[in-house]
């Protein structure tokens, strides 16, 4: 556990933010009317599906691009990636003129994967699952590192990665302050959990006591939540079936669990039925265009109300990428 010296300041946060300006999009943090009467409280979506490359995960993967060495960014990086984080790397690195390595799971959805190359980056695919898609591809992007002396990057546990991805909730702060609003509940979709260790860096009990920033994980996947729980890393069954392809690993980072041990995160799980019907309200009621692990806050909402009864809710909508038939199925039904 990183000692409290560790964690960013909110000034050095501030800065951080600062400087990614110049290539990132500021999203949008949309009030809800609707879903706020559904709490009787008052809510806002901070829709990172509009940010460059339709996720979140492009500011971390720019910021960590930035803070390469020059020898570092000429001999290229290596990651692997279910797709966002693939996306976001792949862009930032044609942007910067870094040439971009990627492992993807085979079965990662194909439009993640078809950006990725469209952006410049070589992308291998990893046709196996065992122990888990992620480590399987985790490995295979190692072999390569080692292989061809790339740079190899972890798509959230990375200490400069997180105070990249810092730079939602900073922004997402500012909108808030200029609104002239508080926040009850930070909701942010969690995976390996780079995302939730950002937010919590901004958000934390020394600048925003009445905030609870909140990782929300799909059912079967509440690796980060086991972990706060037993206070230290613990491993989701992974079992069951959920179209969160970007939320599926099985245990957070290590940096990730470290810096959240330092702050007030607590967890909670959504059902596959309401991150569907988290995306089909996106649609209807506000016009976004959402993934199902964008989509997810949304549900846990839907599935949780009452914990979210008269308060101020912040949902971080964190990506928009999705195949187009598979959006028009969750639509239709």
């Amino acid at each position: 556990m990183p000692t409290p010296q560790a964690i960013p300041d909110l000034k050095t946060l501030k800065e951080i933010y600062q400087s990614q300006q110049s290539y990132t999009r500021k999203t949008p943090l949309i009030p809800s009317e609707e879903l706020g009467a559904r709490v009787q409280g008052k809510v806002f979506v901070k829709a990172e599906s509009l940010q460059k490359t339709g996720a979140f995960k492009f500011r971390g993967a720019l910021y960590r691009l930035l803070q390469l060495t020059e020898q570092e960014k000429l001999r290229g990086v290596v990651a692997y990636s279910s797709g966002n984080f693939a996306r976001g790397l792949a862009a930032a690195g044609e942007i910067l003129g870094i040439e971009v390595h990627l492992v993807m799971p085979a079965d990662a959805p194909k439009n993640k994967i078809d950006n990725a190359r469209a952006h410049g980056a070589e992308v291998k695919l990893c046709y196996e699952s065992t122990p888990s898609r992620e480590e399987a591809a985790a490995a295979q992007a190692i072999k390569l590192s080692q292989q061809h002396g790339y740079s190899l990057l972890h798509p959230f546990d990375d200490a400069i990665l997180i105070r990249g991805q810092s730079a939602v909730a900073m922004e997402a702060s500012e909108q808030l302050q200029q609104m002239g609003e508080t926040c009850h509940f930070l909701l942010c979709p969690t995976g390996g959990g780079s995302l939730v260790a950002g937010s919590s860096m901004v958000f934390n009990a020394a600048h925003y006591p009445d905030t609870q920033v909140l990782a929300i994980e799909p059912s079967g996947y509440e690796g980060m939540t086991l972990s706060i729980e037993e206070g230290q890393r613990a491993r989701a069954y992974g079992k069951t079936a959920s179209s969160c392809d970007a939320l599926q690993a099985l245990s957070p980072g290590e940096a990730n669990l470290a810096i959240i041990q330092n702050s007030e995160v607590a967890g909670l799980a959504v059902d596959e039925a309401f991150v569907n019907e988290g995306i089909r309200f996106a649609a209807y009621n506000m016009k976004l265009v959402l993934e199902p692990s964008g989509a997810i806050g949304i549900g846990a909402l839907l599935q949780h109300p009452e914990k979210f009864r008269g308060k101020t809710s912040v949902i971080i909508a964190s990506g928009g990428n999705i195949d187009i038939e598979k959006y028009a199925r969750i639509i239709q039904r």
